[in-house]
């Protein structure tokens, strides 16, 4: 193999994958702006090592009661943000109470469920300095 070619192979690889980032972040921006339309947002994300990871939006009302949430999990362009079922109409209290019943290992699962959280119930309720 000819190394012109393996640099011309490395050039495409490195365009095909600052395509794919662009469009998600382009994806992660419209989530944002679709969500923040319904509240206040939070946002939590998790590093996968060896399985996907996840970046969580989730919009409350200034009463803490949510009123929508998205997930973007996978590990490619093509998995786009999707709807988290199931918690529209909780109170993020109540959601992050019931985070916190479940065993270690599950709440490593939803580590980025429980950031958006705990960034919401900041935003509601600043510390006072």
């Amino acid at each position: 193999m000819d190394s012109s070619n393996l640099f011309l192979g490395l050039i495409i690889l490195m365009v095909v994958q600052a395509i794919g980032t662009y469009i998600q972040v382009q994806q992660y921006k419209k989530a944002v702006r679709r969500l923040h339309k319904m509240g206040n947002v939070g946002i939590g994300s998790k590093k996968g090592r060896f399985r996907p990871g996840n970046i969580v939006v989730i919009a409350c009302n200034s009463k803490g009661i949510i009123t929508a949430g998205e997930i973007m999990e996978g590990y490619t362009v093509f998995n786009g943000f999707k709807e988290v079922r199931g918690i529209i109409g909780k109170s993020i209290y109540q959601l992050r109470a019931e985070y916190e019943e479940l065993p270690e290992k599950k709440q490593k699962a939803y580590k980025a469920h429980i950031q958006a959280l705990d960034a919401l119930n900041f935003r509601l309720n600043p510390i006072e300095i």
